[in-house]
């Protein structure tokens, strides 16, 4: 009886020189990412520490691919490492997760050994932040939450909504109290520059001396 012998392939032969093209490349642009985040990124969190990690995160990715490439036995094992990996750091702005999605994208990419593909994607993502998405343009419009409270029985919400829409570019409400020890309005609202919230604080005292109003940041309270 014939015997059938199946062949199972355990490691691919890497080229040194293209490895370490790549690996320069992947490094570089992933140096240039990390400096336009610091540079053109709105971020309000703490850049410096989520743009240390956008090179590392692209190396450790390469390295990874370089792995499960080189070896079908080490990929199973790497599969089985990191099953048991837990990353509880909570990411607060979109504009970060996207940063750290495209540090993988290029530790991917690189590490496939898809260069051309890869660096033609980077340079064309990066052009459209530089010259589309910059600072600038993202800038000019600033969300703040915004507090306003009063104690006057006889002033309803409506004396306070028309100066407020008249102050700023947008106006969303979220929460209306009305009580015995006061009132408050707590909205959303989007303006370009501080003369801007100055002029919507001397609105709001205009129809009434004794208001109250507080801005915050326009993010989610943890």
């Amino acid at each position: 009886m014939n015997k059938l012998t199946l062949e199972y392939p355990t490691a691919i032969e890497i080229s040194v020189p293209e490895l370490a093209v790549n690996l320069v490349l992947c490094i570089l642009a992933s140096v240039i990412l990390r400096y336009v985040f610091m540079t053109r990124s709105v971020s309000l969190s703490s850049k410096f520490h989520v743009g240390t990690t956008i090179p590392i995160l692209s190396c450790v990715t390469f390295l990874v691919i370089m792995v499960v490439k080189s070896s079908l036995a080490l990929s199973l094992g790497l599969v089985g490492a990191l099953s048991i990996v837990r990353f509880r750091t909570p990411v607060k702005e979109p504009e970060e997760l996207v940063y750290l999605f495209l540090a993988i994208g290029l530790g991917l990419g690189y590490g496939a050994g898809q260069t051309f593909v890869t660096t033609i994607v980077f340079v064309v993502i990066m052009l459209m932040i530089i010259l589309g998405l910059s600072r600038s343009a993202a800038a000019s419009q600033v969300e703040y939450n915004l507090l306003v409270e009063w104690n006057d029985p006889d002033l309803e919400m409506s004396a306070f909504l028309e100066p407020i829409r008249n102050a700023v570019e947008m106006l969303n409400l979220q929460k209306y109290n009305a009580g015995p020890q006061g009132r408050s309005i707590f909205a959303q609202v989007t303006v370009k520059d501080a003369p801007q919230v100055q002029k919507l604080i001397e609105s709001l005292r205009s129809v009434s001396p004794d208001v109250n109003c507080s801005f915050y940041e326009a993010r989610p309270l943890q």
